[in-house]
């Protein structure tokens, strides 16, 4: 075999290859994650979780911004829910999005400017939201259950119920929901609290999560 033959096959298998990896880490973003079902009945509290709320979302200005009063009018919602948490005496969960893999991480500098890439200081909650003492945990992908932290932490408070707040309400917040409630979760989004900015196709996601069990309100 040629040095031309060779070296077009070892190119043939290394883009094989990167289209495989490519496939896999889109799928892997974009899908809820599968695990134990719970005992609700050992599970009596309730949790608030604040899902993706951080600047370089919430203050990005390039193609995808959100509409400043859309997004200030859901901030004061979803700071208004965490206020009625803690007087209830429930736990409030902010979860954050870091993008990792190189591939994930290439694409969102090339199409995003890097928006939710290790390092970025936007990688912070929003200013206008109190954290206070409240757990923070970090995800790479859409659904929160996919940190091992997240789901080890509500067992460890007996959450067996969740309100669900954040964006994006067609990616994050509703694989989330999903994630929930394949493990036997309660599940409330509160619609007042959510960002997306593919407004379009949260009608039939909503639809979707509802059938599923999730209450939208």
């Amino acid at each position: 075999m040629s040095a031309f033959w060779i070296a077009l096959f070892i190119a043939g298998t290394a883009l094989a290859g990167l289209l495989v990896y490519t496939g896999y880490c889109l799928r892997r973003l974009g899908t809820p994650t599968r695990g134990v079902a719970i005992d609700r009945s050992t599970r009596p509290n309730r949790a608030l979780v604040v899902i993706d709320v951080q600047e370089d979302f919430t203050r990005n200005t390039g193609r995808h911004a959100y509409d400043p009063a859309i997004r200030d009018k859901a901030l004061a919602a979803i700071g208004r829910e965490i206020a009625i948490a803690r007087s209830a005496g429930n736990d409030v969960i902010f979860v954050r999005n870091v993008f990792r893999g190189w591939l994930v991480v290439l694409a969102m500098k090339l199409v995003a400017g890097g928006i939710g890439t290790p390092g970025r200081e936007g990688l912070r909650i929003d200013r206008a939201l109190d954290v206070g003492e409240d757990p923070v945990f970090e995800k790479s992908i859409g659904d929160s259950f996919s940190d091992p932290g997240f789901e080890a932490f509500l067992a460890d408070r007996a959450i067996g119920a969740l309100t669900l707040v954040g964006l994006d309400a067609c990616h994050c917040v509703q694989l989330t929901a999903r994630g929930a409630l394949a493990r036997g979760y309660e599940v409330e989004v509160r619609e007042a609290c959510l960002l997306t900015v593919t407004p379009d196709k949260w009608p039939a996601l909503k639809r979707d999560i509802g059938a599923a069990g999730a209450q939208v309100a």
